[in-house]
């Protein structure tokens, strides 16, 4: 599949970003620490449902912001309170999402952890510009809230695209055999 050029650069550049390999490290020992116990990083990779849950879990965020944007852009009095609901449950339901996330992220080679870790970093944005539209909205400040909710769909899109190239074009989470991939004993630590 053809891909722009400009975004070719871009997600090269962050595979080969060797400067992000201290913080990808760091953050990759703590996942692994917390995500100990082998029943918990199964569940958490989705063995027990025969493909990863990470995916599936964003569309619950995803799908509250894209309403809330919708209902946004329509105006009115009561679509104004269905956003701030919808912005909060998005807000919510990622922190889920995020966990399944991290835990299969914990298992990729060097350029895929590579990726993946601005993946969630341009998320973990995307979810601090939603968390202060909410606040906004809770407070009364509707415009504001818009404004950083749009802000923040626009940072989780780019952040959705990271995810979409770490899935298709690196092939994380990806094998041959159909069965979820998953580290069993969580020991390796090489990529």
């Amino acid at each position: 599949m053809p891909e722009i050029r400009a975004l070719r650069r871009l997600t090269e550049s962050i595979e080969h970003a060797s400067v992000l390999d201290k913080a990808v490290d760091l953050d990759r020992k703590v996942v692994r620490v917390l995500a100990r116990p082998r029943a918990l990083r199964q569940l958490l990779h989705g063995v027990p449902f025969g493909h990863p849950i990470h995916p599936l879990m964003v569309q619950v965020p995803l799908g509250a912001w894209i309403s809330a944007a919708v209902l946004d852009l329509v105006g009115g009095r009561g679509n104004a309170k269905a956003a701030k609901t919808l912005v909060g449950v998005g807000v919510v339901s990622a922190g889920s999402a995020s966990v399944a996330g991290y835990v299969d992220w914990s298992a990729l080679d060097r350029e895929q952890l590579r990726t993946g870790w601005v993946h969630q970093a341009v998320n973990w944005v995307g979810l601090t510009l939603y968390g202060f539209s909410w606040l906004q909205r809770k407070r009364g400040n509707t415009g504001a809230g818009k404004l950083l909710g749009f802000a923040g769909l626009t940072v989780v899109s780019v952040g959705g695209y990271l995810g979409g190239h770490l899935s298709y074009r690196q092939r994380a989470g990806v094998s041959r055999d159909g069965e979820v991939p998953y580290e069993s004993d969580g020991a390796s630590e090489s990529a």
